[in-house]
């Protein structure tokens, strides 16, 4: 009964932080933004308690399974969001970034299953490392997707001269282009580190690169990494920030989408029973 409190309390605080920051969004006032910021931290604290709850119940790390993994994976959105607000001081994209959050973690809801045993091939400390890295970069890639795409949007917008209310409370093009840089790099970074993680484990776990070498998802895996590497490469070489970047970032989301989602319906070498 504790843990379906404990839901309740996690959705309540995501939907009324997801309320609240749309509030700020349109007046603007300080005094609403300042609640924005503790209801997704009260969020934030109680989803931590559920997942450390869970991770105690089952004795593995809470991201095994598709209801583990949208709450671990929402979990990890909200964290970055929060922290690049906190570096940016800017509350503006928390209208775009908490219904996200709010769908991930009500989707984890719906399919809420009992604890079950961790199968043995998950049984290694690098399945945590792997798949913690991994998420982490999901999360990071999401917030450059939502920065890239509003960036686009409001070059369209100023290039036709219909800048209106919506585009008047986002942040400048260059404090989005900054943030699509931020987030790009922490994903890069973790994705890399995601990407060794699961090669050194799957060698040990197979003797042999052939089983995973060609998965669907490790390609759809390789292709984000190169996606997102030809961001950061061309950014620092050849100049391209701005709109090229953003449209670049957006892309590389499309893959991580199928990397996440996709891939599964080809294979069932990263479904575990």
């Amino acid at each position: 009964m504790g843990i379906y409190i404990l839901h309740g309390m996690i959705l309540a605080g995501y939907a009324v932080a997801t309320v609240v920051y749309f509030r700020h969004f349109w007046t603007k006032h300080p005094g609403s933004g300042i609640y924005a910021s503790l209801f997704l931290v009260f969020a934030l604290a109680c989803h931590s308690a559920f997942l450390i709850a869970r991770a105690v119940e089952s004795s593995h790390a809470p991201f095994v399974g598709l209801h583990e993994s949208m709450s671990f994976f929402a979990w990890l959105i909200a964290v970055v969001y929060l922290f690049l607000e906190r570096r940016f001081h800017d509350r503006s994209l928390g209208v775009f970034v908490l219904p996200l959050v709010l769908a991930a973690q009500a989707a984890s809801t719906a399919f809420m299953s009992p604890v079950d045993p961790l199968p043995p091939l998950l049984q290694s400390p690098w399945f945590n490392f792997h798949v913690t890295a991994s998420f982490l970069a999901y999360a990071a890639f999401s917030f450059s997707f939502i920065t890239g795409l509003l960036y686009v949007m409001q070059m369209y917008y100023i290039h036709h001269r219909r800048v209106g209310l919506v585009f008047s409370r986002l942040p400048a093009l260059g404090m989005l282009d900054e943030m699509n840089l931020k987030a790009t790099l922490i994903g890069w970074v973790f994705l890399s580190a995601g990407i060794a993680t699961g090669i050194w484990w799957a060698t040990a776990a197979w003797d042999s690169i052939t089983p995973w070498l060609l998965d669907p998802k490790v390609l759809c895996v390789m292709l984000t990494w190169v996606i997102y590497t030809c961001q950061l490469v061309t950014r620092y070489t050849a100049g391209w920030q701005g709109e090229r970047a953003a449209i670049i970032s957006m892309a590389g989301f499309a893959s991580v989408l199928l990397a996440y989602l996709g891939a599964g319906l080809w294979t069932n070498l990263h479904i575990f029973d």
